[in-house]
């Protein structure tokens, strides 16, 4: 399955495609919903048809499918429904109303991750040690992980794979949202109201692979939230503070510690060399 580059290049394009939609005015909501799942349900059904009449090579090419590229791909039915239901549903009334209504949306897809936060962790941390009962179509995770029974289809799907596609497509909604509460804040700051008004907003301006880096080294050093702060809340915190998508961080540590040319702590190199060559230059006068 994986050596087939069809699927990926059809899934490019298929997201190309949702964001033409999502980005036309003449599409009601409901429009723009319909139009979207008729497209996601075509290219999953086109997938679900390959991978049960083409067997994996072997059980890690099936373990790779289900853990990274099948939650990818069902992530956007989960995204595309509750962005719907979202949106739908907003209050109409003043920004207040809405920032109470958003704020609600962004408690619940905190208390899902809390939910499952020992899985959470797994997927942001990108371990391997139970991926054969995770991600193998006969594998069994033990029920305290996963308490909520799916009705899943055995030929398509593993213990795991679902509950990762609702992790990725929650993370997409969390980052919606928080898009949309930051307008409003902006909003309410140029209308001089609100506590928040005199708050000042940096973009970062390196690579995103560098704040990655930071990140982790934030995390296993324990310095933040009397070391009670987890690798989910610090990454949230650092998209929230620099206005960007980091992503998957575990996918991204990965490209780090698969480095050649460069230090795996290429940044923090970097970090410690400019502040010695700082505390180098003040000795000198």
């Amino acid at each position: 399955m994986r050596k087939n580059n069809n699927v990926k290049q059809e899934f490019r394009d298929l997201r190309l495609r949702l964001k033409a939609i999502a980005a036309r005015d003449d599409f009601s909501l409901l429009g723009r919903f319909n139009e979207s799942i008729s497209l996601i349900n075509v290219f999953l059904s086109s997938v679900r048809e390959r991978v049960t009449t083409v067997a994996f090579k072997d059980q890690l090419d099936e373990i790779y499918f289900f853990k990274f590229e099948k939650p990818e791909y069902y992530a956007l039915k989960i995204y595309e429904v509750s962005l719907y239901g979202i949106l739908n549903q907003r209050p109409v009334g003043t920004d207040e109303m809405l920032r109470d209504y958003y704020l609600e949306e962004l408690a619940f897809i905190s208390r899902f991750f809390k939910q499952y936060a020992f899985l959470y962790e797994y997927y942001r941390s990108g371990f391997t040690q139970m991926d054969e009962l995770l991600f193998l179509r006969e594998g069994m995770a033990p029920d305290v992980l996963l308490p909520e029974f799916w009705e899943l289809d055995p030929e398509f799907s593993t213990c795991g794979d679902y509950l990762f596609s609702k992790f990725i497509a929650y993370e997409g909604l969390r980052d919606f949202i928080l898009g949309e509460l930051r307008v409003l804040e902006v909003r309410a700051a140029s209308a001089g109201v609100g506590v928040n008004a005199d708050k000042k907003w940096f973009d970062w301006t390196g690579e995103v692979i560098n704040l990655v880096e930071l990140g982790y080294a934030i995390y296993l050093s324990r310095q933040l939230g009397k070391d009670k702060a987890s690798l989910t809340e610090i990454f949230r915190w650092l998209e929230v503070s620099f206005g960007l998508e980091i992503g998957i961080p575990a996918n991204r540590f990965r490209e780090i510690k698969r480095r050649k040319r460069l230090s795996r702590t290429h940044f923090l190199d970097q970090m410690r060399k400019v502040l010695l060559d700082y505390m180098d230059g003040e000795d000198e006068l």
